[in-house]
């Protein structure tokens, strides 16, 4: 052999011993300071075809200790390829852009260095998206890491459905799993399967007695999650999914059934969409009456927008009206809630806790708005009287009503609801 070619093969030997020697020291002492991380790894796939912990963190002892490195989808797809192309193709793989892959505008934090790659290319100052969110960059920084990138790093972070160091298959098919993000008042699939026939059959008879969200949303073991979901938020349609979905279905039901189901949620989502608008037309009205309290100049800036009228998807819910406040809950919370317990088999989320909110938000924004208008006319009027008289009569009477009222609510004294009902009932004894 040559000779340099057997220095070449000497030195690549070398280079995996030394290699294979820090991955045994990195389990000698984790088997001390984290065992339960050890033991996990143990029992794992990874484990039993030789992958060890450099293999996947790599050799920067000091960048892992400091938590500055990250095993990321990228470096999961250097050995499972096809997994990380479907999850390209999917809504996961847009999580970060929908929710806050970006914190410039932040000030700096120490508790940043730990998720680089949450919001930069990996060794770059890059940004993985040139988007902003909101409702993230309101948050603390503790918040932010909790409550929001805690689900939002699935874009970049396989573990997020595998767990770090193990590789049970049945832990990532789980619904809980999905459910650790698919719930709660804004997207409460967990619960909506939990409560429709699918998961109570499930309850019952578990696989292959009824479909999981694995069954319909990664067929064969896709990680395109995105497969036949037809419809957006806005409503936007796709036929190529909504085909790919009624298939799916059709292998329990009838193709008619599948359909009809399906085409029922549709229009459940026009229907509640329709609302959300007509509500949202009232708060925009509402701005350019100069009528919000506190009005967007009077209160902190928007995290993006600065002091300007913000409604719609980068809303925040800090620092906003009354009438906002209402429009956000309708927009978060009840509108999702009608169309996706629709499509998810759940009547009572489709409507009792989409249809039937939704539709009282509307009423109550309709009587928010006829009570701020009210209540500026009289405004208005008493302006426009003389000042003697303002100060005294019925206008002075009225005023002082008024005044100990707001005292009263200020105080704590009575809700909001009190308040406005108790305010409402003064001014129509005056006849205003």
């Amino acid at each position: 052999m040559n000779i340099a070619k057997v220095t070449i093969v000497a030195a690549a030997l070398v280079l995996l011993g030394a290699v294979s020697a820090m991955a045994d020291d990195c389990l000698d002492c984790h088997a001390d300071k984290t065992p339960g991380i050890v033991g996990y790894w143990q029992e794992s796939a990874h484990a039993s075809h030789d992958v060890t912990c450099t293999d996947c963190h790599g050799t920067d002892v000091e960048k892992n200790h400091s938590l500055a490195a990250r095993v990321t989808a990228d470096k999961c797809g250097s050995c499972h390829a096809q997994a990380l192309s479907e999850h390209r193709k999917s809504k996961h793989s847009i999580s970060m852009k929908s929710g806050g892959g970006c914190t410039r505008n932040m000030p700096p934090s120490p508790d940043l260095d730990k998720t680089c790659t949450l919001c930069h290319k990996p060794d770059t100052t890059e940004p993985v998206v040139n988007v902003e969110c909101a409702m993230f960059l309101a948050q603390s920084h503790e918040m932010k890491r909790v409550g929001c990138s805690s689900c939002h790093k699935v874009e970049a972070g396989c573990d997020s459905c595998h767990t770090k160091h193990g590789t049970d298959l049945g832990h990532a098919r789980r619904a809980e799993t999905c459910g650790q993000c698919h719930m709660g008042p804004d997207h409460a699939q967990l619960e909506m399967w939990r409560s429709s026939q699918h998961g109570i059959l499930f309850a019952e008879r578990g696989e292959p007695g009824a479909p999981t969200c694995v069954t319909c949303h990664m067929v064969k073991g896709s990680h395109n999650v995105s497969r036949g979901i037809a419809t957006g938020k806005t409503g936007e349609s796709a036929s190529t999914e909504r085909d790919f979905m009624v298939g799916i279905c059709s292998r329990c039901h009838t193709s008619k059934f599948s359909k009809r189901s399906l085409s029922d949620a549709d229009d459940i989502q026009k229907q509640s969409l329709a609302i959300l608008k007509e509500g949202q037309g009232i708060v925009e009205a509402l701005y350019k009456e100069d009528l919000l309290e506190p009005a967007p100049g009077d209160r902190p800036g928007h995290p993006i927008f600065g002091n300007t009228f913000v409604i719609g998807p980068h809303m925040t819910y800090e620092n906003i009206s009354r009438a906002e406040a209402i429009y956000f809950r309708m927009m978060m919370f009840n509108y999702m809630s009608a169309f996706k317990g629709a499509f998810h088999q759940s009547p009572d989320y489709a409507h009792w806790f989409g249809n039937a909110p939704l539709k009282l938000g509307l009423s109550e924004l309709k009587s928010e708005a006829a009570l701020l208008r009210k209540t500026e006319r009289l405004r208005q009027r008493l302006d426009n009287l003389p000042k003697g008289e303002a100060e005294s009569g019925p206008a002075g009477e009225l005023k002082e009503e008024l005044r100990a009222l707001k005292d009263s609510y200020l105080k704590g004294e009575m809700t909001q609801e009190e308040y406005d009902s108790k305010k409402s009932a003064l001014m129509e004894k005056w006849g205003l």
